[in-house]
């Protein structure tokens, strides 16, 4: 049944007489009760003339926790290059003090994304730390507001656009393969990390399809540079040697190498190593670091395009999912 004014005006505290000339104006004010009115309406599925003018610039906000690094810069350019095309601004909304170190939440952010759904068009999240009861919490929190997940996730009550993680880490298993080597092993990344736990599956799911594939070594890392460091550590006082080494993303690969070099090993020489994500460093360290490589942009390109699309068409398509293909960029660290 469809929404009615009153139920705007419930869900608002405003008058039906204020909710009625608001939602039947063409220009927006953007004033505070106005984007209370609007984000209500979308909330409820009342259609509303000021929402589908196509002139308009449409506001996105990225939410997500400000870290430092490569990885988090070629995110936000990626992002920011992709409203070049668009008619859309992006902002950015960093809520890094709600997340430790290890990716778990300090408090209940879904309370403070849904208001942030009533000052912007759409929302885009990139949040590794979120779990599933909070997408559906979210969700039912700003109805048909336009919403995306920057995360892939199984059974998400949100749009996702991610990238094809499953896929980069199948890839690399393939290609150790193919470089002749049969003994393999992993540094994972944090355990509720989605995109980790896609990467190391597609990883493992191509060893496991292959009888001259061995998963010899295992060691569960975070992401960081120093659990790439301690996870050489692991390997060395384990005696290994002559394995190809899968870091579910570049950092961990970086610390691996350095602790390697520092400690006399030589690369391929001694093992081969590829990571994820492809960032420029890469190039820079000796050997150069084969990755899989993201196109943010592309990623950004995508996210914007969902959300403008719900924004004009009122679309609600719950749990949608569009993957960003991935490929792999080989370098001297597994050339041998």
């Amino acid at each position: 049944m469809r929404a009615t004014l009153k139920q705007v005006s419930d869900d608002t505290g405003l008058s039906i007489a204020t909710v009625s000339r608001a939602l039947r104006r063409k220009k927006r004010k953007y004033s505070i009760n106005e984007e209370k009115i609007y984000a209500a309406a979308r909330k409820l599925g009342y259609p509303f003339i000021g929402e589908s003018d196509a002139s308009e610039k449409t506001t996105i906000a990225l939410i997500t926790e400000i870290r430092q690094g490569e990885f988090y810069s070629s995110l936000f350019h990626g992002l920011h290059k992709a409203t070049r095309d668009s008619k859309s601004d992006i902002v950015f909304i960093n809520i890094d003090a709600r997340v430790d170190d290890n990716y778990n939440w300090q408090d209940d952010p879904v309370d403070f994304i849904i208001k942030l759904s009533k000052k912007y068009s759409g929302l885009c999240l990139f949040l590794p730390g979120l779990e599933k009861e909070s997408y559906t919490a979210i969700k039912e929190g700003v109805g048909t507001y336009p919403i995306v997940s920057l995360i892939s996730g199984k059974n998400l009550k949100v749009n996702t656009v991610s990238f094809d993680s499953y896929s980069g880490g199948y890839m690399i298993a393939k290609h150790f393969e193919e470089v002749g080597y049969t003994n393999v092993g992993v540094i994972t990344g944090p355990r509720n990390a989605m995109d980790s736990s896609f990467r190391k599956n597609g990883f493992i799911d191509h060893i496991n399809e292959r009888e001259s594939l061995d998963l010899v070594w295992r060691f569960e890392g975070d992401f960081s540079s120093q659990s790439g460091s301690e996870a050489f550590l692991d390997f060395k006082n384990k005696g290994l040697s002559k394995i190809a080494i899968f870091g579910c993303n570049d950092h961990s690969c970086f610390g691996f190498m350095k602790a390697a070099n520092e400690h006399g090993y030589k690369i391929p020489e001694d093992f081969i190593i590829a990571g994820f994500d492809n960032l420029s460093f890469c190039e820079s360290i000796t050997p150069e670091l084969t990755s899989i490589s993201t196109n943010f942009a592309n990623l950004g390109k995508q996210a914007i395009r969902t959300i403008e699309n719900m924004v004009s068409e009122k679309e609600e398509i719950i749990g949608q999912v569009s993957m960003i293909p991935v490929n792999i960029i080989i370098r001297n660290s597994t050339k041998v």
